[in-house]
């Protein structure tokens, strides 16, 4: 497991965006008040700056995970934008009376990287999920976007020894933009260990990003996520790999958001 060390000492990664954008905090992570049309253009602002450093998308997954592992949590509250994609996070700062205006899908909201990438003339390289999903969703993108400058792609299972090599790759491919779908945590301890040695400007972690581009995996209906139920249907379609996620997750995520409200209220009463 990283070190907290590990994350708080980053000399070569800067983490501070201006102007600032409001942010709420969702039990002990800063989440961006953000549409995706303002996310683009954080995204287009730390591009222009030159920042260096991670963009993190938070769900109900990751918020139980950083209310267990401190690293995680540190990881989430020092990238240069952290954003909502899950309605649950919405549905918590609802709770403890903050407002997030969307939920912004990765999945989706790649596309506007890509617009991005193009306009800039910057190069990208897709790392994460298996060869074959990778490059199919590398050639979906340059079908969309033929001007798109894609660096290089690779899969991401790797082991020590092979992530050495890929690091290697990615910097002789010189990309501005890596865009990494491990899965999490898989992706954010891999950025975490190797982001002082790459030479790019962003990181985005992206999930199973690659999967639905690539066709591999169904998007749910719009009106399902609109609702709050994409868990439900990602549940139907890979029960043994997500039941425990969900099933057990979703209420503890509640159970923690309740809590984490009458705490709040109880501490403004007495003071």
């Amino acid at each position: 497991m990283p070190a907290l060390d590990a994350i708080r000492v980053h000399s070569n990664v800067k983490t501070s965006l201006s102007p600032k954008f409001e942010r709420v905090n969702v039990l002990g992570v800063s989440v961006g008040v953000l549409t995706h049309h303002r996310l683009t253009a954080l995204l287009r602002e730390c591009l222009d700056s030159g920042l260096k450093g991670w963009l993190s998308y938070v769900n109900v997954h990751a918020l139980n995970l950083a209310a267990t592992h401190p690293w995680f949590q540190l990881f989430l509250n020092k990238s240069l934008v952290t954003y909502c994609d899950g309605q649950g996070v919405r549905f918590g700062a609802f709770l403890q009376g903050n407002s997030i205006p969307e939920r912004i899908v990765m999945s989706d909201w790649i596309y506007d990287v890509c617009e991005t990438a193009v306009l800039r003339q910057l190069r990208v390289f897709f790392l994460g999920s298996t060869e074959t999903v990778v490059n199919q969703a590398s050639s979906s993108f340059k079908i969309l976007y033929p001007e798109l400058l894609i660096a290089g792609v690779h899969h991401g299972y790797l082991s020590d020894i092979d992530s050495e090599a890929v690091v290697h790759l990615i910097n002789k491919a010189t990309p501005d933009i890596l865009v990494v779908g491990m899965g999490m945590p898989l992706q954010e301890e891999w950025i975490l260990k190797y982001i002082d040695r790459l030479d790019v400007r962003i990181v985005c972690n992206a999930g199973s990003c690659f999967d639905y581009v690539a066709g591999v995996k169904k998007r749910c209906p719009t009106w399902m996520g609109v609702m709050g139920f994409e868990w439900l249907y990602r549940l139907v379609q890979e029960p043994r790999r997500l039941w425990q996620r969900y099933l057990i997750g979703n209420p503890l995520f509640v159970w923690r958001i309740i809590r984490n409200t009458f705490q709040l209220k109880f501490f403004v009463h007495l003071f």
